[in-house]
């Protein structure tokens, strides 16, 4: 996976660029979807007349990668001088990129788009890393005794940890000031990038000085925390990139760890809009037992030989145990679980049956391969489906609870009782309403098939994982 680049699914990260972009596009412009009457344009209906090197090359992404290219990917000339060139000037969009926006926005979802040069630059990173914050990178305990500052946590290579605060110090001075309140405590603490705050702290009866230097740091994607002596592991997102050398990935492994003399625990899902897919997948694996079957990935790949867009399906599947295959686990889940929380509760509890509580997840089972082009704009095109190991796919309509709670504290609750209990047996499955999640502003009623069944015209192309 990810031959082409970053497979983005992250829904949180991607709102901002797709409603100020793609829906600006479709709406602000007036654009109105293609005639159902044009025909779908081969690879050599394409040719070097046809609008711009760009325009060209995206044309061919589309053609080779969109997941719908047959539904929605016109001739080429159909997306030529259609804008109002006037109007996407005044929205700052370079000339040369106006029919390619046109072109993204006659595609049948919000997930593929395109962002020109000048609004691409740093984007892809920002997708492959949590999310970063300026300050010493500490926590102090709530409990403090009131005057008294204890360090309760410290972020993994955060400025703090990386000039040896520990968990348990207490703050005496700041700047050799003595922070008498938690305003004068917050006032002494404020700094920006490169500054340098000098501590002084009290650790094992000895008081020691500590400069710390204010830098940028990634913010950890896991956290634990204990309800009624169950371990709840809460997992915000999933990126290559954190305050981990291996991402969310080694934050859970490491959560895992700590909590393993633990038969039982509850995993957070919650608002989680998902992010990078080898890393849920991963996760998911440690859960599974030798010969489960983890998820299937349905791809549209480039077969440049023949000119034509072609499909495999690879299946990820345990060669040996997770290492953590015999615990109890219980999901809760809500109506922004997306992606790949999505995944890691399909992977799961599609050989486990753990129970799911909360309300019916978001039903995002459709990837993107993600990439600059050469002129150095981003692109993001759907170009995958996910199947369980049933080969069918929740897909628009989500994964439904085995209880449904909306009640964020009655839903822990039952997850609480059920962690407890550790045998009931899951036998909700995927929802049938359709969630409406995927229906675009200017194109026909939302028409993507929805729950998708793994084809025998695919069962040659399946290549086992893991």
């Amino acid at each position: 996976m990810g031959k082409f680049g970053l497979l983005h699914q992250d829904i949180r990260k991607n709102a901002s660029i797709i409603a100020a972009i793609a829906a600006a596009v479709i709406t602000s412009f007036g654009i109105t979807a293609c005639s159902s009457d044009d025909t779908v344009a081969p690879y050599n209906g394409l040719n070097a007349s046809m609008g711009t090197p760009e325009f060209q090359q995206n044309y061919m992404n589309l053609f080779y990668l969109y997941i719908d290219k047959d539904k929605y990917l016109r001739n080429p000339t159909s997306y030529l001088g259609r804008v109002d060139t006037e109007a996407m000037l005044d929205r700052g969009i370079p000339w040369d990129y106006h029919d390619i926006y046109y072109m993204y926005a006659q595609m049948n979802d919000l997930y593929t788009y395109y962002v020109d040069p000048s609004r691409a630059k740093s984007l892809l990173s920002t997708w492959m890393s949590s999310e970063q914050k300026i300050d010493a990178g500490f926590e102090l305990d709530s409990a403090y005794i009131p005057e008294k500052y204890v360090v309760k946590k410290v972020i993994e290579k955060s400025p703090a940890d990386i000039a040896g605060i520990k968990a348990g110090d207490e703050i005496v001075e700041i700047e050799g000031v003595s922070p008498i309140s938690s305003t004068v405590f917050d006032r002494l603490s404020v700094a920006s990038e490169g500054d340098v705050i000098t501590y002084t702290i009290k650790r094992d009866s000895t008081n020691k000085t500590i400069p710390v230097t204010i830098e940028p740091y990634s913010l950890p994607t896991v956290e634990l925390s204990f309800k009624d002596s169950i371990p709840v592991i809460k997992i915000n997102e999933f990126v290559q990139e954190t305050s981990n050398d291996s991402g969310t990935f080694g934050e859970f492994v490491h959560y895992l760890h700590e909590t393993e003399k633990y038969k039982t625990t509850i995993i957070d899902l919650r608002n989680n809009g998902g992010g990078d897919v080898s890393q849920c997948i991963a996760m998911s694996q440690l859960l599974l037992s030798k010969g489960d079957t983890a998820i299937g990935i349905l791809s549209m790949v480039p077969d440049t030989l023949r000119k034509k867009q072609a499909s495999k399906t690879t299946f990820y599947i345990n060669e040996h145990d997770g290492i953590f295959k015999d615990r109890y686990f219980v999901f809760l889940a809500n109506e922004n679980t997306a992606s790949c929380s999505e995944i890691m509760i399909a992977s799961v509890v599609s050989n486990k049956k753990y129970p799911v509580v909360g309300s019916v997840t978001y039903g995002k089972g459709i990837g993107q391969t993600s990439f600059y082009t050469r002129s150095y704009a981003l692109v993001s095109i759907t170009s995958m489906k996910t199947i369980d190991k049933h080969g069918e796919s929740y897909h628009k309509y989500g994964i439904v609870p085995d209880f449904a709670i909306l009640d964020d504290a009655i839903a822990l609750d039952k997850a609480i009782a059920l962690a407890k209990e550790q045998n009931y047996v899951r036998v909700a499955g995927y929802g049938t309403t359709n969630t409406g999640h995927f229906a675009k502003a200017a194109m026909e009623p939302d028409t993507m098939p929805g729950f998708f069944h793994f084809s025998k015209e695919y069962s040659a192309d399946i290549k086992l994982k893991y």
